[in-house]
């Protein structure tokens, strides 16, 4: 109208860009992978990104949840535990990404992400985010790789092209046009994110990374987890869980059955899906036993947990103030626990001498040690001044930035 001035521009909602990007997240379908993203995902679709997700059918509904599109591929397993071997793991982790490079080829041909996102054993995402020319972000549940990692994690290998599964990998970059020297970026990546506070990382001196977010735990919204309370209040809680992938132990389980049977506490012990009461026999009645267990909700009352030490649940404890007793499973877990020790989080107890009786010193211990709940304190107090999502939606825009 005549004699009016034009309106302004409306401008972006705080914490919303103005330029949007398409980000694409490829990932293993194993939880310890996936839960720590899901913050991560959360916070860029607040800021206005479109984030696809790359994971099997059993994970849509918590992908979805943080607010992306799952975008699904087929994983044919043959049903086995997790092997223990990380060197295994390794191969089973290349063919579930060779596996998954027709479908994901397939929907992403006419929807190009600006950034690929990817595991750090999800190879797929390093080789489209290659193809395609876009930048990639290496995200890390994990150590990132440091001096000595190979030989620590994979039964003394010297370096990543003697894993099996690396020649198949290495193949398939060279079929898609590619230097399968740009495999070793999961060494060296330009960019990552690591879910864990630096001083946690093992030998951070020696990490060769460019740019590194040590982001420390980003823990989203688990509410579709279901919520837990504890029966009384005045009994201290004891959780137990050996995470995802080696739940099948009910020789461990009655152990923790025979060390806190009479114990003043409230035990609670996530035993994974194959694990049936007959196993375990008579409980006593402060025991409750759950294939699965919303880990947050319980860790939010508990007062120290039994854990095998995978980087998910060791963070998640630290973010609790939990002090924890160790019990790793395999090498990776193993690091994990030595780290626990080394910071006076807690103890690491090798599983070959769990017994009754070493279990249960070992969790009355830690239960009233003042320095464990000081170093747990000290690395908690860390962990908030990592950033967590924000900090890792972060240098995800800086990597669009730089590529556009």
């Amino acid at each position: 109208m005549p004699g009016t001035s034009p309106a302004a521009p409306a401008s972006a909602p705080p914490h919303r860009r103005a330029d949007p990007a398409h980000i694409a997240v490829v990932n293993l379908p194993m939880q310890g992978h996936v839960n720590p993203t899901l913050a991560v995902v959360e916070e860029l679709v607040r800021r206005g990104h479109r984030v696809t997700y790359a994971i099997t059918e059993d994970f849509t509904h918590v992908v979805k949840a943080a607010g992306a599109d799952p975008v699904v591929y087929p994983v044919h397993s043959d049903g086995s535990d997790a092997p223990e071997r990380l060197a295994e793991g390794f191969a089973r982790a290349v063919h579930a990404s060779l596996g998954s490079l027709p479908a994901l080829t397939r929907a992403y041909r006419h929807d190009r992400p600006d950034l690929v996102l990817y595991d750090v054993y999800g190879f797929a995402g390093l080789l489209l985010g290659a193809r395609w020319g876009v930048p990639t972000v290496l995200c890390s549940p994990t150590h990132l790789a440091y001096d000595g990692l190979f030989p620590e994690f994979f039964d003394g290998a010297a370096g990543l092209a003697e894993l099996p599964g690396y020649d198949a990998l290495a193949a398939a970059f060279t079929e898609a046009g590619l230097d399968p020297a740009r495999i070793h970026e999961v060494e060296r990546p330009e960019r990552a994110i690591a879910f864990l506070p630096r001083v946690f990382q093992r030998r951070a001196d020696t990490v060769t990374a460019g740019r590194v977010a040590y982001v420390g735990p980003a823990l989203g919204d688990r509410s579709y987890q279901g919520s837990w309370q504890p029966p009384r209040p005045d009994v201290p809680v004891l959780l137990v869980s050996l995470g995802s992938q080696f739940t099948r132990r009910p020789e461990f389980y009655r152990v923790c059955v025979e060390a806190f049977g009479d114990l003043p506490l409230h035990v609670v012990m996530a035993v994974g899906p194959d694990v049936t009461p007959e196993l375990l026999g008579p409980l006593p009645a402060h025991f409750e036993v759950h294939a699965q267990v919303p880990q947050l909700a319980v860790l939010a009352h508990a007062s120290v947990f039994v854990t095998h030490a995978g980087m998910g649940g060791t963070m998640e404890a630290v973010q609790h103030g939990v002090p924890m007793v160790a019990i790793p499973q395999m090498a990776e877990q193993r690091v994990n626990a030595g780290r626990i020790e080394e910071l006076g989080l807690g103890v690491h107890l090798p599983r070959e001498q769990v017994t009754a009786a070493t279990l249960r010193e070992a969790v009355l211990r830690v239960a009233k040690d003042p320095a464990v709940r000081a170093g747990v304190t000290a690395l908690r107090t860390e962990t908030r001044r990592s950033g967590g999502a924000p900090a890792a939606a972060d240098l995800v825009e800086d990597a669009l930035g730089a590529g556009r």
